[in-house]
Parts: C-alpha cells; sequence; structure tokens
C-alpha cells in the first residue's frame, strides 16, 4: 500500500506507473472475481470479466473525477459486464458457487452483494497488513468467526478455545482493522470511497 498522500486513484490516472497499477490490480482484480463469481459466473467467466472491468477502467479512469462514488462506478462497470455475459450466454443458467460468506446470491440484490464484497475485498486487503501481528490461531479463529459466519462452539471445539478467546480474538483485530481501513480509505479515495 501506498505510503503518500496521493490516492491510487490519482496515481492510476498515470498509466505509465506500473506500481499503482499492481497495487489497483491486487486490490480490485480479487473483488471483481468475488462478485462475478457470485452472479453466477463459473471461475473462468468470472476472470473473463474482471480483466474486461479492468480495461474499462484503464480507458476510463481519466473520466473517473466527475463521478460521485469510486465504489459506485466500478460497480455499475462490473454489473455491466456481468448482466452483457449472462445475455449472451446461451447457456446460462444457474451454477453452485463457493461463497467467501457462505449467502446464497439470490439472497441478496447485485447492489447488496456489491456492497458486501466492497467491505470484504477491504478488510481482507487490511487483515494481510495485520496478519503477522497476531498468533495464527487468533487470525484463524476471527476468519473463522467473521468471513465464514461460523459458532463460536464450533471455533472454540476446531481451534481448542474458550468461548472469551474468541470474542476476544474477534475485537481485538477488529479494532486494528478499523484503523486500518480508515487509513487505507483516506489513502486510496482520499476517505470518500
Amino acid at each position: 500500500m501506498s505510503t503518500t498522500r496521493t490516492s491510487l486513484i490519482e496515481r492510476a490516472r498515470d498509466l505509465r506507473d506500473p506500481a499503482a497499477w499492481g497495487e489497483f490490480d491486487q486490490l480490485y482484480r480479487p473483488l471483481l472475481i468475488r462478485y462475478a463469481r457470485r452472479r453466477g459466473l463459473t471461475g473462468d467467466e468470472a476472470d473473463d470479466v474482471a480483466q474486461q472491468c479492468l480495461q474499462v477502467v484503464v480507458e476510463r479512469i481519466a473520466d473517473f473525477r466527475r463521478r460521485k462514488s469510486f465504489r459506485g462506478w466500478l460497480r455499475r462497470i462490473v454489473d455491466h459486464k456481468v448482466s452483457h455475459h449472462i445475455a449472451h450466454n446461451h447457456q446460462a443458467r444457474r451454477r453452485d458457487t463457493a461463497m467467501l460468506d457462505g449467502a446464497a446470491s439470490t439472497e441478496l440484490t447485485p447492489q447488496e452483494l456489491w456492497e458486501r464484497h466492497w467491505m470484504q475485498t477491504h478488510l481482507l486487503y487490511c487483515l494481510a497488513g495485520v496478519r503477522d501481528d497476531f498468533a495464527a490461531h487468533t487470525i484463524r479463529a476471527f476468519e473463522m468467526y467473521v468471513f465464514e459466519e461460523r459458532s463460536v462452539a464450533e471455533i472454540c471445539e476446531a481451534l481448542g478455545m474458550t468461548a472469551n478467546q474468541v470474542y476476544v480474538a474477534k475485537n481485538r483485530i477488529m479494532k486494528r482493522l478499523r484503523e486500518r481501513y480508515a487509513a487505507l480509505m483516506e489513502s486510496l479515495y482520499g476517505g470518500d470511497a
């Protein structure tokens, strides 16, 4: 993550800055792929859609200044690409996909799904930055509780922890992630995602 005050969006406007595009790709490609998978695409289809979305971003990033929200702008791009893919796929069908959060995609609107994946992507990015600050079992308990939505009893049994230890792990990591998330939003978007 960049330590400068220049936002990633501003840096990405310079197509000659491979470091900015590398950081941009590292952060947003997984979000685009997960979102497309949740909308019913296969892994290969989701990869293709993510690549198409990133190509659109490259072509249109200079126009972004007039947009209100980068999050909304990127969601509109991926929604359009996913919808276009589904509409032009003659064998479009409902597919069972592995979900990061376990919820069925039909339970959420595309906007709710996007918001969930937006938040998860940025939290996972932040979690990678604090992973070495915590014991492996503490991180695993957090992941099981927050991302896998497993019960405390199940986590205790799997990791040999008490319920109190699971709650403490979750709270300690969430506190650190909130700090990191705020700093990330400021760094990437100047505070306005």
